[in-house]
C-alpha cells in the first residue's frame, strides 16, 4: 500500500515538474501575439515572448492588415537591439519600448502617430527618422545616446519629448506650430536648432535657449 502511495506522488510531482518545464519553455520561445480588432477590422501586437535579440512584425496576419503595438508590449525588453515594423504598423502607444536598453535599431518610416514616453530610456538608440505629426511628451526622453533626429511634416512636439539626449543640431521643419517647453531639457549637447517655420518665431521656450536660427 505504501509503495502504490509512493508512486502515485512520484508521478503527480514529475507531472508537476514537467509541466512547470513546459510552461517556462512556452512563455520564453520568442514570438509575437496578436490580437484582432473588429472595429479596425485589423490585426494589433499586443505581447511578446521571449528576450530575442530581434523581432520582426508581419505586415498581414490571417489576410489582414497588422496596424498597431498596444501600450507596454515590449516594455523591459532589454535583449532587443533591433524590431522591424510591417509596413502597415501606423500606430505606436505609451511607453511600448520604455527601458529596451540594447534597442538600436527600428524603422519608423510609415509609422503615424507614437504615444507618450513609448521609446524612454532607450540608451541604444542612435538615429531616427520621424514622419509623425505630433511627437508627444516624453517620447525619447532619457535616450542618451540619441545624436541623429530627423523631423518630417511635423506640427507639435510635447515636453520633454527630446530630453536627456545627444542631439548636437536638429531642425524644426516648417510644418512646425508649436514646441512646448523642456522639449530639449538637459540636452548637454545641443548647439544649433534651425528654424524653418515662421509660426515659431514668437515661442518663449526657443527665444530662451541659445543657439537657435530663425530662418522661417
Amino acid at each position: 500500500m505504501k509503495k502504490k502511495n509512493i508512486l502515485i506522488l512520484a508521478i503527480s510531482i514529475g507531472s508537476t515538474v514537467a509541466l512547470l518545464l513546459f510552461l517556462i519553455l512556452y512563455f520564453n520561445i520568442p514570438r509575437l501575439h496578436y490580437t484582432y480588432d473588429a472595429a479596425t477590422d485589423s490585426y494589433y501586437v499586443d505581447r511578446v515572448y521571449g528576450n530575442a535579440s530581434s523581432y520582426t512584425i508581419s505586415d498581414e496576419k490571417n489576410s489582414k492588415p497588422v496596424t498597431k503595438i498596444l501600450s507596454r508590449t515590449f516594455m523591459d525588453k532589454t535583449g532587443i537591439k533591433r524590431i522591424d515594423l510591417g509596413k502597415n504598423i501606423k500606430v505606436i502607444e505609451r511607453m511600448t519600448f520604455l527601458n529596451c536598453t540594447k534597442l538600436e535599431s527600428i524603422n519608423l518610416e510609415n509609422v503615424e502617430s507614437i504615444g507618450r514616453n513609448a521609446f524612454e530610456n532607450c540608451i541604444s538608440l542612435k538615429k531616427i527618422e520621424l514622419k509623425i505629426e505630433d511627437v508627444m511628451g516624453g517620447t525619447f526622453i532619457g535616450c542618451k545616446n540619441l545624436k541623429e533626429i530627423s523631423l518630417t511634416s511635423t506640427k507639435t512636439i510635447g515636453s520633454y519629448a527630446f530630453s536627456f539626449t545627444a542631439v548636437e543640431c536638429i531642425t524644426l521643419p516648417e510644418t512646425c506650430k508649436n514646441v512646448a517647453e523642456y522639449t530639449f531639457h538637459q540636452c548637454m549637447n545641443l548647439n544649433k536648432i534651425i528654424v524653418l517655420s515662421s509660426s515659431l518665431r514668437d515661442n518663449t521656450y526657443l527665444q530662451s535657449l541659445e543657439g537657435v536660427e530663425f530662418r522661417g
